[in-house]
């Protein structure tokens, strides 16, 4: 027995010996690290986004992806959520002002792929610098408008503000709240709102009805239209912010499609 403790106490004291030796070595030749470093290693600093080209014929560079919170949600099964950092960062600032005033979420379609470039079910979309943003709506009752609703999906409104199924009514109180948002963003400055002509005509009424300014009324008169030979945008608000500072390469507006003409058809069988 007293062999066995003494074969035990020198294995346990050569170990100790060997970690104490190995601990030496990994603190030698660890670099020091300059005084008042971090102790986390420096992330690369991420490129400022590029919009580039037009909104139907465009890309994008170094885009930002926009996230769910507590002030923006996302309208399912849309998946699209990559713009410049400047059309991120208005959304995440409306959706801010939604919740504050409202209490509301804002609910977010499709914005561009990563790298911009053509998208199903858009036209446009390509440069970064649109994003579809749902309409707020209450419950229709037959005493009057019903609780706050979050939309599952785009829903359209008649000129009465009824939606087609019946079952949902337009906010117009709180969606002009969010054109107000969108409007008086000092750090972007918005191209276009899309919307049909008579839910642009009950926006503006209801602006006009509750003190806002005609200098911003004319501003919101300029900047809702209803886009022509697309659909009316009847469901949801298409939100277009101007070309980012520096965005040189960027284009607003939207490039012409050349106009094919065929010619007829006996003139080119005589040829």
């Amino acid at each position: 027995m007293r062999s066995l403790s003494r074969i035990l106490g020198s294995t346990a004291a050569l170990l100790a010996t060997l970690l104490c030796v190995e601990v030496a070595q990994a603190q030698h030749a660890r670099p020091a690290r300059a005084p008042g470093a971090s102790r986390h290693a420096a992330r690369p600093r991420v490129p400022p986004s590029a919009s580039l080209g037009w909104a139907n014929s465009g890309t994008l560079q170094f885009g930002r992806h926009l996230t769910e919170s507590n002030e923006v949600r996302f309208l399912p099964g849309r998946v699209l959520h990559w713009g410049t950092d400047e059309l991120v960062g208005l959304l995440e600032r409306v959706g801010a002002a939604t919740h504050r005033r409202f209490g509301a979420k804002l609910t977010v379609g499709d914005l561009s792929a990563q790298h911009g470039g053509p998208v199903g079910r858009h036209r446009s979309h390509q440069s970064g610098r649109d994003a579809d943003v749902c309409f707020l709506a209450r419950n229709y009752t037959a005493r009057g408008n019903g609780a706050p609703v979050d939309l599952d999906d785009y829903v359209s409104f008649d000129a009465n503000g009824r939606s087609l199924d019946g079952r949902f009514v337009f906010d117009t109180a709180r969606n002009w709240g969010i054109v107000e948002a969108l409007l008086s963003d000092r750090r972007v400055g918005v191209e276009r709102v899309f919307i049909s002509s008579p839910l642009r005509a009950r926006l503006l009424a209801f602006g006009r009805e509750h003190g806002a300014s005609q200098g911003f009324l004319d501003r919101v008169a300029l900047t809702l239209v209803q886009p022509r030979n697309v659909s009316p945008h009847d469901n949801h608000f298409h939100v277009r912010i101007g070309c980012p500072a520096g965005d040189t390469q960027c284009r607003e507006g939207v490039r012409a499609r050349r106009v094919v003409r065929r010619r007829p058809a006996r003139r080119a069988a005589r040829r």
